[in-house]
């Protein structure tokens, strides 16, 4: 699928220039080199992927990929695309064409700054976000601007692009990771523009005042899990992604020109009985030398059909032992409520993300119950003296087990 070169003039997007700042501490990331995953279906994976892949998203839970079959110069169009949907646009169009977040639970159309608040401050985060049942004419028209009709053909090829070929090759490895036939979990989320819920966004991080970021610890968009299966970000120059790694310390990703930056989300989390982590993750004021730019950023976040539902693959024999001592859906179960389908877990999400209904813990953070109490989910906040992260309440809980156990011994 090679992408075809549009003619509608815009302004270019100019990368802003890598940090210069030398002491960074760099998420050390594995890359997947996606042009070894061959054949007509892309169902050829090399053992060594299978294994370096395997590993990486049981551990860190992130990845770069390469060779995904763009051109950079292809990728920095979609890039000015991705600009000019937010300096090329009306305000008023903007709002007319606004997500209907709440009541919808989906993100389609325009996500406005303040939308999600975090301890009373408000994100300055937009957003477009497309849809994979966006494209149809009768679709586009009704939910984008006159401004941006001419631009849909490109997006929705490079949509396509994200879908078909990037997912379809990381799912064909993720699927052997499992030991499963290699189209399995694509199975579960072809024809998208039919019956999936993949979102591509193009998103702009504007600069928070003093105030608000100095109340926030400097957390531009709190520590949290996607909701998705597999998370495709387009690099980009600003240094401000965080992953928790697993020796418990956050560490930024560095960037990579024409590169991607992979990790998974909660519904292949709950698909592979948690063998697949799903990685905690947040967005941080850049460095000094690079306070002065805006962020622009671009995402193809893929799902599983809306209607697949989220039990996991136990026949996989490598799922079946990850979950043999787990139960994701005890309090599901115990309250006669099914299991959720991965529309109806992503809509839940999207509705009730940033709306500060959470209840806070002991350690500082929040934690929601979402779908009637089928489910809990935690939000990870800043870092303040009294919050904990997930390895040290663990460690916590250990200690305190050890103490119980002398006692009762003693």
């Amino acid at each position: 699928m090679s992408p075809a070169t549009s003619v509608q003039e815009i302004p270019p997007w100019v990368p802003p220039k890598p940090t210069k700042q030398d002491d960074i501490e760099w998420a050390p990331l594995n890359t997947l080199d996606l042009s070894r995953v061959t054949g007509d279906n892309f169902t050829e994976v090399p053992d060594d992927l299978v294994k370096t892949v395997g590993e990486a998203f049981r551990t860190s839970g992130f990845m770069y990929a390469e060779n995904h079959g763009w051109t950079y110069d292809q990728v920095l169009r979609q890039f000015a695309v991705g600009q000019y949907a937010f300096d090329g646009v009306a305000p008023e169009d903007k709002d007319k064409y606004k997500a209907d977040i709440i009541k919808s639970g989906s993100f389609v159309g325009y996500k406005a700054q303040g939308h999600w608040r975090l301890d009373g401050v408000q994100d300055r985060i937009e957003q477009l976000n497309f849809g994979s049942t966006s494209f149809s004419p009768e679709n586009s028209k009704r939910l984008y601007p006159e401004s941006l009709q001419p631009f849909i053909p490109e997006i929705r090829e490079f949509a396509r692009f994200n879908h078909g070929v990037i997912l379809r090759k990381i799912l064909s490895v993720l699927s052997r990771v499992l030991k499963l036939p290699a189209d399995t979990l694509w199975k579960l989320s072809e024809n998208p523009e039919e019956k999936g819920i993949d979102l591509l966004r193009y998103a702009m991080y504007h600069t928070p005042t003093k105030d608000d970021d100095k109340a926030l610890g400097g957390v531009r968009l709190q520590g949290h899990t996607d909701f998705n299966s597999v998370s495709i970000l387009w690099s980009q120059p600003i240094t401000s992604l965080e992953v928790l790694m697993p020796d418990d310390r956050w560490r930024l990703v560095k960037h990579r020109d024409n590169a991607l930056v992979l990790n998974l989300g909660d519904a292949m989390h709950f698909l592979s009985g948690g063998y697949f982590k799903a990685t905690i993750h947040r967005v941080v004021a850049p460095p000094e030398d690079q306070a002065n730019y805006v962020r622009l950023g671009m995402f193809y976040f893929a799902l599983f059909n809306k209607d697949v539902q989220l039990r996991p693959l136990i026949e996989s024999p490598v799922v079946a032992e990850a979950y043999k001592d787990k139960n994701f859906w005890a309090e599901a179960e115990s309250k006669g409520l099914p299991i959720p389908t991965a529309g109806e877990w992503e809509a839940e999400r999207v509705r009730r993300f940033g709306q500060q209904q959470a209840r806070k813990r002991d350690d500082g953070h929040d934690e929601e119950e979402i779908l009637g109490g089928a489910a809990k989910i935690t939000l990870y906040n800043t870092n303040e003296k009294n919050q904990r992260t997930p390895l040290q309440i663990q460690k916590d809980k250990e200690r305190e087990a050890a103490a119980r156990h002398v006692a009762i011994s003693a």
